[in-house]
This record gives C-alpha cells, sequence and structure tokens, in this order.
C-alpha cells in the first residue's frame, strides 16, 4: 500500500514523499513521488491506491498533473470491446464471452490505463500482477468493495484469458499510427499447465465405467448417451443430427456431421455450421447405433431432430446434465463404485481413448473427431501413446529383422503379402468351382457346429437359418436385414411388393436346440462392401461370358460370398472344358486388377488343375 514517509531536510524544511511498489506486488518496482505540502501528499497517496498501486493517469513525476493528450478510444476497455467487435470468424455467444471477460476480468485491472505507451499506460508488471491476482483470487483494484470474492482460475482458463489480453494489446501495437512499440503481454509468466492440470479437465472413462453409467442413466438418455459415446462428436454436434443425417460410406452406417447448435450474441440457441472446416465430416458407426438411429427417425421429416428433450424440442446441454447426468454418476457411484466424476464432453476424450487403445491412427482419430489440426489430437491424447509401446517395438524388430514374423496386429494390414505377391494355395480337383474361398466353420465369436447349444434363436434370410445364442443378436441381423431391403427397395421402384416381402429376413425364433450345419453366432457377425466379377472362358481362352465389376454388401455368415481380403482370386475348370474365373475383394481397384491377372493365368491353365490366389 501506497505510504507517506516525512524527512526534515538541512535547511529545517520538512518534506512529504509517497512511497509504493508497482502493483502493490512485495517484487514490484520501488517508485516514489516527493511534495511540500503534507495535503497534496495524502491526496496523491489516495490516487495511487485508488489506481491499484500504479501512477494515476496524466501525472508526470516531479511536475503533476498536465493536459491528457490520450484520446478516450484509447483508454482500455472502449479500445478492447472495438478490437472484439472487429473480430471475424467467430460465432456470436463466443463474441458475447468475450466481451464479458473484458467487463468481469478485465477491466476492475486495466480501465484507468492506455493502451498506448508512456505514463498512463499498460505496463508489463501490470499485466504480469493480474495474472497472479487471477491465480489467488485476489480483489481487483477497482472492484467495488461489497463484491463477492473473486474465483481462484485454474492455469488453463488464465492463459486462455491471457491471450485474449494478448490479441486486444497487439491491435495497439499494429496500429497504424502505432499505439506502442511492443506488447506488454509477450514477457508474462504463466501458471505451469502440468499434468496435474490435464488431468483434472479431462477423465477417460474404461469401458465398464461407461456402461455403470449407462446401466444408471434414465430411458429417454440412453440412446442420446451412446451416440456420443460411439461417435465422439460434440454434444452441439449429435444433439443437431437430423434423418437426413444417416448415411453410408463404403457399404457401411455412417452419419453425416455438418451442422451444430450454436448459440448468438443474445444466447438464444440456433443451427448454424460445425465448429470448423473439417469438422464437417463423416463418421461411420455400427449397425446398432445405426439401427436406433433409424428407429428414432422413422415418421419424422428429414429435418426434424433425432434428439429431443422431454417436451418435444432440442436437448439443453445444461438441462441434461442437472436431470439425467449427475444423477446418473451419482447412482453408479453408490451402486458400482464409480470414483470417477466425467463431464459429458469427456465422453468424447474417452472415445479417443478407446481408439487408441485399439491400436487406431492418429490421423484417423484426428479426422474422427474434427479436429483441424493433428497437433491438437496429439496435445491432448499424445500422453495415451504410452499403451502402444509394445507394437510400437514389434513394428520396429519386423521391419529390421527379414526373417522375423510380422507382429499379429499387422496381420490384416497388407504387408504380409507385399514382398512376394499373391501367395498359391494348394490346387483344387477339376469341376465346379463352388466353394473354396474361407472356411467359415470355426469363427471367432461364433460356436463352430455341433457343440451343443441351446436355446438359440434362428433368423431366416435369403433362404438361410442363421443361429444366435441371444435374441437381442439375432433381433439385431434381422433389422439391419430388413433395413437394407427397404433401402434396396426404394433405390428400385419398379420391385414387385411381393419381391420386396420375400428379401426381408423373418424370427428369431427361439428353438431349444440346434443341429444346422453352421455355427452359432455369439456377436453380430461383421459386414463387409464386397467388389466382385465373374467371368467364363472357352477352352481356347475366348470368353464366353462375363459380368461386370459390381459391389455389394455381404454378411460374414455368407460364407460364399464374403471375404476379409483386398482381392482374391478363383480359377476352376467345369466339366465342358471352360474355365471359370471367379475374383472378389475389398479394394475396387485391387479386383479389377486380379480379374485381368486372373484371367491371363486361366488362358493357360492346366485341365488338371485349378488355383485359388488371394492378394491381401
Amino acid at each position: 500500500m501506497a505510504y507517506i514517509q516525512e524527512r526534515t531536510r538541512a535547511d529545517g524544511e520538512i518534506s512529504y514523499t509517497v512511497r509504493w511498489r508497482a502493483g502493490g506486488a512485495r517484487g514490484g518496482k520501488g517508485e516514489s513521488e516527493v511534495f511540500t505540502d503534507p495535503d497534496m501528499a495524502k491526496r496523491f497517496r489516495d490516487l495511487v491506491s485508488g489506481h491499484g498501486e500504479q501512477w494515476p493517469p496524466g501525472w508526470i513525476r516531479g511536475r503533476g498533473f498536465v493536459q491528457d493528450l490520450r484520446s478516450p478510444e484509447e483508454m482500455f476497455e472502449p479500445f478492447a470491446m472495438k478490437q472484439i467487435e472487429l473480430l471475424t470468424g467467430i460465432q456470436g455467444d463466443t463474441r458475447a464471452k468475450y466481451r464479458k471477460l473484458v467487463e468481469q476480468n478485465m477491466s476492475p485491472w486495466f480501465k484507468s490505463f492506455s493502451v498506448r505507451d508512456g505514463e498512463g499506460g499498460i505496463t508489463r508488471e501490470m499485466v504480469q500482477t493480474w495474472v497472479n491476482d487471477l491465480e489467488k483470487g485476489a480483489a481487483a483494484p477497482h472492484d467495488p468493495k461489497d463484491r463477492k470474492p473473486r474465483t481462484k482460475y485454474k492455469p488453463k482458463t488464465i492463459a486462455n484469458q491471457h491471450g485474449l489480453l494478448h490479441a486486444i494489446l497487439q491491435a495497439a501495437v499494429d496500429a497504424e499510427p502505432q499505439l506502442r512499440a511492443t506488447n506488454p503481454c509477450s514477457f508474462t509468466r504463466l501458471p505451469r499447465l502440468d499434468g496435474e492440470d490435464i488431468d483434472e479437465e479431462m477423465v477417460f472413462l474404461e469401458r465398464e465405467e461407461y456402461q455403470w453409467i449407462y446401466e444408471c442413466m434414465a430411458e429417454d438418455a440412453k440412446d442420446l448417451s451412446d451416440a456420443l459415446a460411439e461417435t465422439g462428436a460434440r454434444w452441439g454436434e449429435v444433439t443437431a443430427l437430423q434423418p437426413r443425417d444417416l448415411r453410408r460410406r463404403n457399404g457401411r452406417p455412417a452419419i453425416r456431421i455438418q451442422r451444430a447448435w450454436k448459440r448468438n450474441e443474445e444466447g438464444k440457441p440456433y443451427l448454424g455450421a460445425p465448429k470448423t472446416k473439417k469438422s464437417r465430416r463423416t463418421v461411420v458407426i455400427t449397425w446398432k447405433l445405426d439401427t436406433m438411429l433409424r428407429r428414432r427417425s422413422k415418421g419424422k421429416a428429414p429435418t426434424d431432430l433425432i434428439f429431443t428433450g422431454p417436451e418435444g424440442g432440442r436437448w439443453d446441454a445444461g438441462t441434461f446434465r442437472r436431470l439425467r447426468w449427475v444423477p446418473a454418476i451419482e447412482l453408479a457411484a453408490e451402486k458400482f463404485g464409480l470414483t470417477k466424476r466425467p463431464r459429458i464432453h469427456d465422453l468424447r476424450h474417452s472415445h479417443a481413448a478407446w481408439l487408441i487403445a485399439g491400436k487406431v491412427p492418429l490421423p484417423a482419430i484426428q479426422a474422427r473427431l474434427g479436429h483441424e489440426s493433428i497437433t491438437t489430437t496429439v496435445d491432448r491424447y499424445g500422453h495415451l501413446l504410452d499403451a502402444l509401446d509394445e507394437e510400437v517395438v514389434a513394428a520396429v524388430e519386423w521391419a529390421m529383422d527379414p526373417t522375423a514374423p510380422l507382429p499379429g496386429f499387422l496381420l490384416h494390414s497388407g504387408l504380409a503379402d507385399a514382398p512376394t505377391g499373391p501367395p498359391a494355395v494348394p490346387a483344387q480337383r477339376s469341376g465346379s468351382s463352388q466353394g473354396g474361398w474361407n472356411d467359415a466353420t470355426v469363427l471367432e465369436g461364433a460356436q463352430p457346429p455341433g457343440q451343443p447349444t441351446n436355446p438359440v434363436f434362428v433368423v431366416t434370410v435369403d433362404g438361410r437359418e442363421v443361429a444366435f445364442a441371444a435374441r437381442g443378436l439375432a433381433q439385431q441381423v434381422a433389422d439391419q436385414w430388413n433395413a437394407d431391403a427397404e433401402l434396396a427397395a426404394a433405390a428400385a421402384p419398379g420391385l414387385a411388393a411381393e419381391e420386396v416381402v420375400q428379401g426381408k429376413a423373418s424370427g428369431p425364433l427361439e428353438r431349444a436346440s440346434w443341429e444346422g450345419p453352421s455355427a452359432v453366432w455369439t456377436r453380430v457377425p461383421d459386414r463387409r462392401h464386397v467388389y466382385y466379377r465373374w467371368a467364363q472362358l472357352q477352352p481356347d481362352g475366348e470368353p464366353a461370358a462375363d459380368s461386370m465389376l459390381q459391389g455389394e454388401l455381404f454378411w460374414e455368415f455368407e460364407e460364399e460370398t464374403y471375404t476379409t481380403k483386398a482381392a482374391e482370386w478363383m480359377i476352376g475348370h467345369q466339366p465342358d472344358g471352360t474355365v471359370e474365373v471367379q475374383v472378389r475383394g475389398l479394394d475396387e481397384a485391387a479386383v479389377a486388377a486380379a480379374f485381368d491377372q486372373a484371367c491371363a493365368r486361366a488362358q493357360g491353365a492346366s485341365p488338371a488343375s485349378a488355383d485359388v490366389v488371394a492378394a491381401a
């Protein structure tokens, strides 16, 4: 605090020196002004205290107040508000938030100072004092006496507010004519963003922890919670989804994120563009989530909201948190012993953590989450990558040792066959080229045929019976099969009604046991978009019949058409002397190239043998 020090000079006169430290900080620069009149000294001391232990604006050391050459628009608050108005590329509620920050967390420190250099201007020491006060929750020089105590801000919040102040004062540096030579924010020491702060802000849920919360969630909130957790999309993006956003990508179900809830300057919500350019994205989803979204979309117009609140309008984030999310967290803590206290947004962080644990590359995670830069993804989730240490070492050892086996997690990457090309497999007997693609009797997630299983739930699709160990699994497959049939009917308006009905699934029907030839599924089978082409060649190599390259979705239980290969072919000799070539795979270009290779090989193939060749 400013104080007065009396001193008797050699000539017997008394001087009154007002002393203080800049900004009131213990380590602040020592300042002083000398008076011969005690009343003048007292008034000046009060002025210094009233301006936050700084020189009063317009006062020149040793001369007193002189004409204030600063214009009103150069004072901090009007200058800051003008710069906020000039900002582009921000939405209305962000502009309103910036104004509020200036009014509440900056002006109480800087309102009596100019953005211009010189006496009465904002200094480095002032900015540092402001940062320290925000961290301690200290009162501002211009806070009213009856103001409630200030909040102690976290390092990240202080860094964000300091960034705004830096941008405001940089405008004074860049002004024409220039108002100041340097930005006083450029030399501020900010509180450390250490690991504790990161952990405190981001909560990563384990899979079972999310299931605990889901089990404790009110029924009308479970679907929305699942959509947030499975897609990793932002709250404003998921709650803005409409039936027209349900898509297909490479044969898989997907959602198109092209709008999000925002707020205007008055705080009223409206639908606008997502956060950034890369936030406009297509996100692939599971068949289970797709079925749920389509179920919720039935009977709705293309532009209706898929997720609605209790009263039929949009879900308000605050209402959802208060009435659905927090009660579920509290119940999960009581019922299952959940110790974490995640926010709704932590479902997005947890989704990213699950992808990293599943060895999904960071660029794919960046695209899925809609991050503008890979740097954002690395900065936010890079500390989780130590979970992949074993895979990193295994990949390096494989690369450095030509004799080393391919690491298990790369078996489906196509690297296994890259050096030598498509591997040959044992020849088949000549005759009809049926089967021989895959051995579908032993599948991960399915119980082999002949193993006792009861009861089972059977779905009939396209004349084929498929057995499941649980009714829910069977129902998911039946629902998805029928949804595909409806899409196919919509794409072919001339299709007869009885053909549409015949194309749909029936069941599930419960049976006491299963004695069928196929496996009993204990999970939902995979689905892939498979490209295929068929040709029949005369004994002299001339084509007898041919088909165009086509693509279609096939289920894992459709052994004769499903594959996990990029491209594979089969060559077989028919009893009539013709040679049959079949090609299929997941990669359209690879299938086209493999067809040409297979035909060339078939023309020189021996009638006593046939080849089945797979190219990963």
